[in-house]
């Protein structure tokens, strides 16, 4: 369902990383902020399946805490480029968009045991 707030959530997460890729044109952070892009769109089509979309969440904050690493490594060896906080920043934001998408996600399978405890349950013959 397009309608679910998880589903915003994801978009925003993938934004955030497509901004980071977009703006730094070196290898290891386009390939990182291309496979969270990917994770994140990709996820948002897969709302029938919440346990596959929880797991593929978590791989994407892999990827993004990947890409936070890759910006704070040479900020941490005084590189002279390395004063764009936004571009660090911006991956922390995928992470906690991610992370409240995988609560939302955790809310809707509460809810759908919570009404499948109230169904009756089909007898075999």
């Amino acid at each position: 369902m397009w309608q679910r707030i998880q589903t915003l959530y994801m978009a925003l997460a993938a934004g955030s990383m497509f901004a980071v890729g977009a703006a730094n044109p070196t290898e290891w952070s386009s390939l990182l902020a291309g496979l969270g892009v990917a994770l994140f769109t990709a996820n948002t089509t897969y709302f029938r399946h919440r346990q596959r979309q929880f797991v593929v969440n978590r791989v994407g904050i892999l990827a993004a805490f990947a890409l936070e690493v890759v910006y704070v490594i040479p900020v941490l060896n005084g590189s002279p480029n390395a004063d764009q906080s936004w571009s660090i920043a911006l991956p922390l934001v995928a992470v906690v968009f991610a992370s409240m998408a995988n609560r939302a996600i955790q809310s809707d399978e509460a809810k759908v045991r919570e009404a499948d405890s109230f169904r009756p349950k089909k007898r075999k013959k």
